[in-house]
């Protein structure tokens, strides 16, 4: 009969302890990279992002008036409270609050008017699609490192701005990696996936200029567009 040899009984108590240590991180790294990627929950009006919680918000779907010449630019504009992004309204921009500040986006031409509010960001000029009349969709969404969304298109330009955390955007040409304080355009009909990286949590603004007789955003099936390239 042969004899079993309990080989850990051997090793020094020292050893053993290490290895059983080792063994215990590399069990709690697969766990924690198994279990970090998420993905995003769709956005939808009202999400627990507007009570400090994670989540995608769509903050107003709201109709551009006619008439509007391009070049066309998103203006980011902060106010001191809420009132006053309220009052400085106009056809063709939103107030809001998100991550304790008020907003006030416009869609215009490039303007040193900044409707009493103090000048953030401009983005463009926004290449928009053919279309007889355009709708803009404003967005906030607060999310967590390795968190991530479904294949999409939209049916206009989408334009992002990050307030805090590192944001990165997969297309079929490169992926597009943005800190704090950077912009980003997108093309309407480019497919793409929106991915947290970095290792804090991602606050990032957003709006899409599109034609008003088709849907903001469409999913794709995973698998039957083009290859997207990873955010690393």
């Amino acid at each position: 009969m042969k004899r079993f040899v309990n080989w850990t009984a051997r090793l020094p108590m020292k050893t053993h302890a290490a290895c059983c240590a080792i063994g215990g991180m590399l069990l709690s790294l697969l766990t924690a990279n198994m279990a970090a990627a998420q993905l995003m929950p769709t956005c939808v009006e009202n999400s627990p992002e507007r009570r400090g919680e994670l989540g995608c918000s769509i903050i107003e779907n709201k109709l551009l008036p006619n008439g509007l010449k391009g070049p066309l630019f998103w203006h980011i504009d902060r106010f001191d409270s809420a009132e006053r992004a309220r009052t400085a309204v106009g056809p063709a921009s939103v107030a809001f609050e998100a991550a304790g500040t008020s907003w006030l986006m416009t869609i215009e031409s490039q303007t040193s008017n900044h409707h009493g509010g103090r000048h953030v960001a401009q983005v463009g000029p926004l290449q928009l699609p053919r279309a007889a009349k355009y709708s803009m969709q404003v967005m906030s969404a607060a999310f967590t490192p390795r968190m991530y969304s479904l294949a999409h298109h939209h049916s206009g330009v989408e334009a992002v701005y990050v307030i805090e955390g590192e944001a990165c955007y997969e297309t079929p040409t490169r992926a597009f990696k943005l800190r704090d304080g950077e912009t980003l355009a997108l093309p309407a009909g480019t497919p793409m996936r929106a991915v947290v990286t970095g290792s804090t949590l991602r606050y990032v603004l957003a709006v899409i200029v599109y034609d008003a007789a088709q849907p903001p955003t469409m999913r794709m099936e995973e698998g039957t567009g083009p290859k997207l390239i990873a955010c690393r």
